[in-house]
């Protein structure tokens, strides 16, 4: 499969994150609220109940699944996460119910501060994945999503994207953790 893949942008700077901050208590618990995938660039996402992650190469069913993502250096393309506090008040400002399912992120989250997540290990259900870069909307969601405002309303809070790590099937309900042996050398 033959997909044109572009230089990654610079990472967004973290001090400009506007996304869910990390609270000064002992750790925070989240879970996966939702899933998509989009076999097709410009393709509706659609809602899964789970889905099947491969190490080095995305999640099944995707766009953006490919033979290796290591071998072209772009390991941050295999799963795109948004959190659910951000489409809440997203969605809020542009006046719409929910936009979930237009912002062509992989992973729903809650309770998750993503900017937690940025170059360090964490599991989703039994999946291993490493937070690769924070980064903000694009042209392409701005086009193929149709709702104006959309980059406003997501600017310095699009998401995070990350490389999977490990082979597994992530659900609807899963929870999400930093990984144990992680957490024990950095806290």
């Amino acid at each position: 499969m033959t997909q044109a893949v572009r230089p990654m942008p610079e990472e967004m700077p973290v001090e400009l994150w506007r996304g869910v901050k990390p609270s000064s208590s002992a750790g925070w618990k989240g879970s996966v609220v939702s899933i998509f995938v989009a076999a097709k660039s410009a393709e509706e996402m659609v809602s899964l109940s789970s889905v099947r992650a491969l190490a080095d190469r995305g999640l099944e069913g995707d766009r953006f699944f490919r033979d290796s993502w290591n071998a072209i250096d772009r390991s941050d393309k295999a799963v795109s996460f948004i959190e659910d506090e951000v489409l809440e008040l997203a969605a809020e400002e542009l006046g719409l119910e929910s936009i979930a399912q237009k912002t062509r992120r992989n992973i729903v989250t809650r309770g998750v501060p993503l900017i937690d997540l940025l170059h360090r290990d964490f599991v989703v259900g039994g999946v291993r994945m490493r937070g690769i870069r924070l980064f903000e909307p694009c042209g392409h969601l701005v086009q193929v999503s149709k709702l104006p405002g959309i980059f406003k309303a997501l600017h310095h809070r699009s998401g995070l994207k990350a490389a999977i790590l490990s082979d597994g099937v992530i659900s609807v309900g899963n929870r999400i953790a930093l990984d144990e042996g992680q957490v024990s050398a950095v806290g």
